[in-house]
């Protein structure tokens, strides 16, 4: 008898912790009932950082001057030892004040159970509420390739630009999407196609990307060369000349930000700033990261 009170206690705590990690990732079920949601549309994705100074820091300090151009694009770092550099891209692009923003992350952790996946969820962050652009997201679900998945939670490539992306453009809504490393350039032409159809006239696309990858200073230079000149051709077919991770980690998401700038908002590039993880330490590194920022501009 004294063994089955204990099961029973036992089994009462797992139940309630499993509730408690349910509801953390839900957060609002009752908005499914309010608004006639699907239950993955009223989820609320919970921040991935908590702490205001990590994001409110760099933006306090920035020195950039937004420009008076219409920014239609940015390609900023996800590692947040680059916080200056991403608050300046940020900054530089603050007077576009888009109303829809595709957010594109490599899919680090190989998570998604296709080669793209999307969000229909809203977004938490240290600053408030991202709401999700729920109409152009289901859309791109009439791809085979595209699915609906539940780990951005978890996935740093999005949770890094989030808060940025509420300070800067607080009443934007958000298309986000993951790709996997592996995808073909068939499918992201298909992904292109798509997404022409459901961006606006006043969208603005960031791409989440790191670029050459466990080099030496020295090594990631030479490769950070290579892949300025393939984007500076303005050719995205050049980019399938570099390689996954030496020049980029994310081929896929760079070929699908060209693409769009080229043909859908006929804007420019701008290299804003080019830096390596050496350059945030004194201590001599072996292993680094580089980090590329383009903003797309239109006269």
């Amino acid at each position: 008898m004294r063994y089955k009170f204990v099961l029973i206690i036992v089994l009462i705590l797992l139940a309630a912790l499993t509730g408690v990690f349910w509801l953390r990732v839900t957060r609002r079920p009752e908005v499914a009932k309010e608004t006639n949601l699907s239950p993955l549309q009223a989820m609320t994705v919970p921040p991935q950082f908590d702490d205001e100074s990590v994001f409110l820091t760099p933006i306090k300090f920035s020195t950039t001057t937004p420009t008076a151009q219409k920014v239609t694009g940015i390609s900023v770092p996800h590692h947040l030892l680059a916080t200056d550099i991403i608050a300046n891209a940020f900054k530089f692009a603050s007077l576009s004040r888009p109303d829809q923003i595709l957010l594109m992350s490599p899919d680090h952790f190989s998570l998604g159970q296709t080669d793209v996946s999307v969000s229909l969820s809203n977004f938490s962050t240290v600053f408030g509420l991202l709401n999700n652009d729920s109409r152009a997201s289901e859309k791109l679900l009439n791809l085979p390739f595209v699915s609906v998945q539940d780990f951005y939670y978890r996935e740093h490539g999005l949770g890094a630009e989030l808060p940025f992306i509420k300070y800067y453009f607080p009443n934007a809504k958000i298309i986000a999407i993951t790709i996997k490393e592996s995808a073909p350039q068939d499918k992201l032409n298909q992904l292109v196609d798509a997404l022409k159809k459901v961006l606006d006239k006043n969208s603005f696309v960031i791409q989440s990307t790191d670029f050459s990858h466990y080099l030496t200073p020295q090594n990631a230079e030479t490769h950070d060369e290579q892949t300025i000149k393939a984007l500076q051709t303005g050719n995205p077919k050049q980019l399938f000349t570099l390689n996954q991770p030496d020049n980029i980690d994310s081929i896929a998401a760079q070929y699908i930000q060209m693409r769009l700038q080229n043909e859908f908002y006929s804007a420019k590039l701008n290299i804003l700033a080019h830096k390596n993880s050496q350059d945030y330490t004194t201590e001599p590194l072996t292993s680094t990261t580089s980090y590329i920022v383009q903003a797309y501009t239109k006269n």
